[in-house]
């Protein structure tokens, strides 16, 4: 064990400067500079090192603006034409100084500077966060995030835009990066109290603060913050003072290369204009031949051997005095943990703004292997030594002053009342969204999100601290209003629902950043209605609940019961055995009471429904009596109906039901007398209930026209699907596809309605451009055996895989290595499974018909085919196929979708708003009788 250690923390950022293609804007010269001068320098450092073996170790901070621009194909695409521009101008150079000798020397060399960076730079396909994430993996490097678009946390008026700014960094991170992020770089530095409770919420380890906000602590041991169990960084004044001061810090020496001295504003207008701004504004070309020298105009020609020497004599300081500090530390601390020196670091300082800083990095690497000072990182620190004094924390930043003075001063102070008024009307329209349903609305969901993202964009540091230093103030004035301009307009259209799709479409393509971003961000972590409604007792009646699963039933009652549960609802379901399960269990949070299901040996399916309802109304009644007062009832389907009616008449409790289909809809009429039967049982059951719940607009519709129940007792409640397990399992599968071979997949019941036969009848012609497709069919019924049939005709039989019934996890793998998921029903009131396919982030093919239409938005979030069309299905896969950027951008939009609308929660929270409904009717009704 070392006697103390280095964690030397380098934070890269750059505020979202992706503009229109061809809009020249120069602040995408942020970005290209940064690549050429710090990015691409820092990843050849690294790189270097690990390959002479030598032990170092370096925090890294990727902001997420700056991993998104990063990963832009675009912005790459624009980088390599920028820098091919940048090469054509040093092979100028070599010729103008072809008779001047020194002059020659630095125009060779950033001839081969620039080739270079250009050869490393495509060497790494044009992403060099893949390289970051692999030096993470060996060790060498901590990659750390930040705040979503750099917002200046103390200022920031909500907590829910708090809490979004973090949790949207962490996605963010884990997106492109590939894992959770274990520390943050606040932004600017700056701790606001309590905001490690939201650090802590995101799995975050530990973050980094300025020295004075350690008050009489010492800044070489971390902290435990008071309110959550996160680690806090004290930044090192010694370290910062020799590089960062500007009178006596290292990047001033007369032997560096001098910033403020370029051929872009040196050389006649002539000569440079083709390689500055098409205005004819001049530029920083990267071409700098001269030395600080010292205070004064005159400056010397640069000498790279002697920039060298220096920079290896400032490595050896620094670390001599780092060593120096150690020591003295040895008198004071004496618990036995070794010292942490932390050091953070702008990156940008290294290399853009002191040219040699990347080699002064590689040099102290270097002089510290074999010495009593470790280098290391905050992760791999505090992972050996977790013991940690808990301390609370004063509000402070690293800005001018220790505060919040440089983001909130009467330069830049105009932004905050706008802001705020900002963050209170998205947080209320997103609440209202949900409770309305209206979130679930493809447009208005858009609308929310780019909101959300005018509103985050608009919090960005770098406007107000652009103002402050009287740098770039228009851009900064600019980028503000326009993004608060954008989201003022965008709340009042959707206040109006009046939502410009062609503003908003254009909008969106401004700014693509943050896929990940879920209105779930931006809502209370416990909503008030749930927290405070009182609590209710309720009893559920279904003939299938897990593990007994025929169809979507079971797994809709499962999610929706334990959802209310986790609300605070005491819930009861009376259902049918399943193998080996107990009569009552508690399950989730749930109670489930079950019944024996009579053996089924004619084909008189409803009387074997009426045997079914006298042992379910039996155990309904011994629950009612047993574990009450019941609040209300609420069955699911007419399997449950006679049940229902007669439990509802007997307590007088009022009767809640959810129609999941119709027998109507499911034979596209009422033909024979076993369909007028279950037809009367629907329609009663409808009829007699308080309160009737589908779950879309295509079920209120046919319930109210042909089963003739009032459009005031009808509630549209999509299904939801449960995307933390569906992930989780995709995540634990480790599936990953490794061939051509293009997979189709459908999973549901294997009946006429499903339309799985138009999935085959398609086969034959998709097979003729893509002859290796596998046609994978998970699930059972009646239809099998003629389904193999069918396949065996076509002539596709060797191509069809019939998996019968799978696990939720099975199926998730299956979903994961599709290319397609296919659902071509031609009856659907709702289609969870494509729900959970979307959910998965797979691409997603859907009938149009029923609530599958109303679940998908065409070519934005999936596709929609004609019902019983397998010509329009072929055609559909194929354009898919095709354009395989496309379809993965379009399957993450639906991705995100499912995340969006169809959560239990939200749903279980319109289910207890209905609840509240019957209930208040039953009130008004023992009123008017009295």
């Amino acid at each position: 064990m070392k006697k103390g250690y280095l964690a030397m923390i380098l934070h890269a950022h750059l505020p979202y400067v992706r503009h229109a293609e061809g809009a020249h804007a120069l602040e995408e010269r942020w970005l290209f500079e940064a690549l050429s001068e710090t990015y691409l320098p820092l990843l050849a450092v690294f790189e270097r090192l690990r390959e002479t073996c030598v032990p170092f170790a370096y925090a890294l901070t990727v902001s997420p603006t700056l991993l998104t621009l990063l990963t832009d194909e675009a912005m790459g695409a624009r980088y390599v034409k920028h820098m091919k521009k940048t090469i054509e101008l040093t092979e100028k150079e070599l010729v103008r100084t072809v008779h001047e000798s020194e002059l020659q020397n630095l125009a060779r060399m950033y001839y081969a500077r620039y080739r270079g960076l250009l050869d490393q730079f495509e060497g790494c396909g044009r992403d060099v966060t893949a390289r970051l994430a692999d030096l993470e993996a060996s060790g060498h490097l901590e990659l750390m995030t930040c705040g979503a678009t750099h917002g200046f946390l103390p200022v920031i008026g909500r907590e829910e835009l708090r809490r979004a700014q973090v949790a949207l960094a962490c996605e963010t991170h884990e997106r492109i990066i590939g894992r959770r992020p274990r520390g943050i770089w606040l932004p600017e530095c700056g701790y606001l109290p309590g905001i490690e409770r939201v650090l802590a919420d995101e799995g975050l380890a530990y973050f980094l603060v300025d020295s004075h906000a350690f008050g009489e602590n010492s800044v070489y041991r971390p902290l435990m913050t008071a309110e959550a169990d996160v680690y806090a960084l004290g930044r090192d004044p010694e370290s910062a003072g020799q590089v960062w001061s500007s009178f006596s810090g290292y990047p001033g020496h007369p032997n560096y290369r001098e910033y403020y001295r370029d051929i872009g504003f040196d050389l006649e207008l002539s000569y440079i204009r083709d390689h500055i701004h098409p205005e004819g504004i001049r530029v920083n070309t990267g071409i700098k031949y001269h030395r600080v020298t010292g205070r004064g105009n005159e400056k010397e020609l640069y000498n790279p051997v002697r920039a060298a020497a220096t920079c290896s004599e400032h490595a050896e300081h620094f670390v001599t005095s780092r060593l120096q500090r150690l020591h003295s530390l040895d008198w004071t601390i004496s618990d036995g943990r070794p010292p942490l020196i932390t050091a953070p670091y702008d990156a940008e300082l290294f290399g853009h703004w002191w040219y040699e800083g990347p080699q002064w990095l590689e040099q102290v690497a270097l002089k510290l292997a074999g010495t009593e000072l470790g280098m290391t990182t905050p992760g791999a620190y505090l992972q050996q030594f977790p013991e940690a004094t808990r301390a609370e924390l004063v509000l402070s930043s690293w800005g001018r002053g220790g505060y919040a003075d440089v983001w909130l001063n009467e330069t830049n102070d105009w932004i905050y009342p706008h802001l705020h008024r900002l963050e209170e009307r998205l947080v209320d329209l997103v609440r209202r969204a949900q409770r309305s349903g209206s979130i679930a609305d493809p447009l208005t969901g858009r609308a929310l999100r780019q909101l959300a993202r005018e509103t985050l964009l608009a919090e960005a540091s770098d406007w107000p601290f652009m103002i402050t230093m009287g740098t770039t103030v228009d851009y900064g004035v600019r980028r503000t209003t326009e993004h608060l301009a954008r989201a003022e307009r965008l709340a009042a259209q959707i206040e109006a629902n009046g939502i410009r799709e062609d503003l908003l479409a254009e909008w969106e393509a401004a700014t693509p950043i943050f896929p990940e971003l879920h209105l779930g961000h931006f809502l209370e972590e416990e909503p008030a209605e749930l927290t405070q409604s009182p609590e209710r007792r309720v009893l559920m009646l279904s003939w299938e609940f897990p593990p007994r699963t025929i169809g979507g039933l079971a797994r809709h009652v499962y999610d929706l019961s334990r959802a209310m549960a986790e609300a605070g609802i005491e819930v009861h379901v009376v259902t049918c055995h399943g193998e080996g399960t107990p009569e009552y269990e508690v399950v989730d949070g749930v109670h489930v009471h079950r019944v024996q299901a009579p053996d089924y040996e004619h084909d008189d399916f409803v009387q074997w429904a009426a045997l079914l309802n006298i042992r379910l109304g039996a155990m309904g009644s011994r629950v009612l009596a047993a574990c009450g007062p019941f609040d209300l009832i609420h069955a699911h389907d007419w399997l449950a109906a006679e049940c229902a009616l007669l439990l509802s008449e007997m307590s007088g409790l009022p009767l809640v039901t959810t129609i999941h289909a119709t027998e109507h809809g499911r034979n596209h009429g009422v033909h024979n007398d076993l369909q007028h039967r279950i037809f009367a049982i629907e329609q009663q059951l409808a009829r007699e209930s308080a309160e009737v719940i589908v779950c879309s607009k295509y079920m209120q519709q046919e319930l109210g026209e042909i089963y003739g129940i009032a459009r005031d007792r009808l509630h549209v409640l999509p299904n939801g699907v449960d995307l933390t397990e569906l992930s989780r399992g995709l995540r634990s599968s480790g599936q990953v596809k490794n061939s051509t071979a293009k997979t189709v997949f459908y999973v549901g019941r294997l009946v006429p309605e499903k339309g799985v036969q138009v999935l085959l009848a398609s086969a034959p012609a998709l097979l003729q451009h893509h002859p290796d497709t596998r046609f994978v069919i998970a699930g059972k019924g009646p239809m099998l055996a003629q389904l193999k049939e069918q396949a065996a005709f076509l002539g596709i039989a060797e191509q069809v895989d019939f998996l019968g019934f799978v696990s939720d996890e099975e199926r998730n793998r299956l979903m994961l290595a599709a290319d397609a998921a296919v659902f071509p029903s031609l009856y659907e009131p709702f289609g969870i499974v494509a729900l959970e396919a979307m959910g998965a982030g797979t691409p997603t093919v859907a009938a149009r018909t029923g609530g599958l239409a109303e679940i998908l938005d065409h070519g934005r979030d999936g596709w929609l085919v004609e019902p019983g069309d397998p010509g329009n299905l072929c055609d559909t896969l194929l354009q898919l196929f095709a354009d395989p950027d496309g379809t993965r951008a379009t399957a993450e939009r639906g991705r995100q979708k499912a995340i969006d609308a169809y959560s239990w929660p939200a749903i279980a929270r319109g289910t207890l708003l209905v609840y509240e409904q019957a209930l208040q009717k039953k009130v008004q009704e023992a009123g008017e009788q009295r």
